[in-house]
């Protein structure tokens, strides 16, 4: 009876292989059966090497003094087209052992081999590991180790057992992330907002208790309120712009709009402490022709039959304001009464800008404001407050996500916010943030891992030719491309 070999796979830590039954390996002599058996086998990817490693357990294996066993891993691509041999692993018997030291090993394996002494009879385990340059054909391969079963070197006679296959590289185990790092200027900020303030017909002055006033001035001064209590915040500016609609004459309207603006700009000035220089003069459009425009186009045809013949006249620069809603209300009157009542109320409004400042927060600070008033915050604080987590935890992400809604037109913000997307693998979210990002290096970079990620690596490599092109090394994207494609 010939001796035989049984390899046991028991793949406890696995690159997509499972335990599989024993494969049979025949000896060249007569004997009893032994077995090795493989653990902890694994192998990992990186950019730019290929690991195996495993444990050899030799318990089960008889080795005869002057004899060798030699197992050495293979490399096969998935077509079974490459190759590549990793370092042999030789047992050996005692007097062999002993032939090694004095002569060296046999040149078979000696240009790349562990050798080990079986100790006879006795449990012993070999950890193995070895590392070869990554190549494109390894995603896929299979793990194969060949087996020397009469230490002859004889492939012929060698038994190979497959041990499992290397799976795909995940992409983001590849790509390089570049984050934008906002400017550390801060300020000034500004607020606009509209209030719709009464007064009596043909009349300017300010009276808080007529009509809605009271609900409308409130808009105003419940946010000039807070910021005058707020020994960060320093009020710089505060404009204030009047409407009137178009009807009564230009002139007429003219003299109205800017003294109800001015009235008003006086009420708010008569309420703070504030230096004189903080209140812009007031100014005035004498016809808001722009709103009635825009409420007509998103009017229906059903409410406002001549819709399009109305638009026209409003868009005709060539008639004077007073001819042109002299015109609209002979030719349309029923319409023309229907915008007096349902729209031209809502086109005499008064807008206030309010210019401000708050100031520079220390690191610290700006973790405690951080808590509970993030929008005085400036988008460099807030990229600060970001990094004092670990990078893309839940606190990370939120604080970005933070920035963007405080400043949703920052390119900065949806670059970092994106980036965020694209590690988490919401690739949607990402696209539709990198859509607002503008062309950095940073945002270009971005897009190549969007588009690496959907598989689209022509459209990676030209965003990365891009990206490149402004000075963002694109090193390890690139190389990322060349182990995915």
């Amino acid at each position: 009876m010939k001796r035989n070999i049984l390899l046991l796979i028991s793949l406890l830590v696995g690159i997509g292989a499972s335990a599989q039954s024993p494969i049979r390996l025949t000896g060249e002599k007569q004997g009893t059966d032994n077995q090795v058996t493989v653990n902890n086998f694994d192998v990992a990817s990186t950019a730019d090497k290929t690991i195996v490693t495993m444990d050899f357990v030799l318990d089960s294996l008889r080795v005869p003094s002057n004899r060798y066993r030699a197992f050495t891993p293979i490399l096969q691509s998935q077509d079974g087209t490459q190759r590549q041999r990793m370092k042999t692993l030789i047992v050996s018997g005692r007097t062999q052992d002993i032939l090694f030291e004095r002569e060296g090993i046999d040149p078979l394996y000696a240009d790349n081999c562990d050798n080990v002494r079986r100790l006879k009879g006795q449990p012993q385990t070999v950890s193995y590991t070895d590392a070869v340059s990554a190549e494109p054909w390894h995603k896929g391969a299979s793990v194969l180790v060949e087996c020397d079963l009469c230490g002859c070197g004889d492939t012929l006679r060698s038994q190979l057992a497959e041990l499992g296959r290397l799976l795909p590289p995940d992409p983001k185990d590849l790509i390089a992330l570049t984050n934008a790092t906002p400017a550390p200027d801060k300020g000034p900020f500004t607020l606009h907002g509209s209030a719709f303030i009464n007064f009596v017909v043909d009349r300017w002055e300010m009276r808080p208790d007529y009509m809605n006033n009271a609900a409308e001035l409130r808009k105003i001064t419940d946010t000039l309120d807070i910021m005058v209590r707020d020994r960060n915040i320093t009020v710089d500016k505060i404009k204030i712009h009047g409407w009137a609609s178009p009807e009564s004459p230009y002139e007429h309207n003219r003299m109205l709009a800017t003294n109800r603006a001015q009235s008003l700009t006086n009420y708010v000035r008569q309420l703070y402490s504030l230096p004189v220089s903080a209140f812009a003069p007031a100014e005035s459009t004498p016809e808001n022709w722009i709103g009635l425009r825009q409420a007509v186009e998103e009017m229906s045809t059903d409410v406002l039959p001549h819709k399009q013949a109305i638009l026209a006249l409003i868009d005709d620069d060539t008639i004077e304001p007073d001819p042109k809603e002299w015109r609209i209300k002979q030719q349309y009157p029923a319409e023309y009464r229907f915008l007096l009542t349902t729209v031209y109320p809502h086109l005499r409004r008064s807008d206030y800008e309010i210019t401000f400042n708050i100031r520079k927060f220390t690191l610290d600070e700006a973790v405690e404001i951080y808590k509970t008033r993030p929008n005085q915050l400036s988008l460099y604080e807030l990229w600060q407050v970001a990094n004092t987590f670990p990078a893309y935890s839940d606190d990370y992400n939120r604080a970005l996500q933070t920035a963007v809604n405080i400043y949703p037109e920052s390119e900065v913000a949806m670059i970092n916010l994106a980036n965020v997307a694209l590690e988490r693998g919401d690739l949607l979210k990402a696209e539709t943030l990198l859509q607002r990002a503008g062309t950095s290096a940073e945002a270009e970079n971005a897009r190549a891992v969007l588009h690496i990620l959907q598989k689209d690596y022509d459209a990676a490599e030209a965003a990365l030719t891009r990206a490149a092109a402004l000075g963002l090394d694109v090193t390890k994207n690139r190389e990322a491309i060349r182990q995915l494609k």
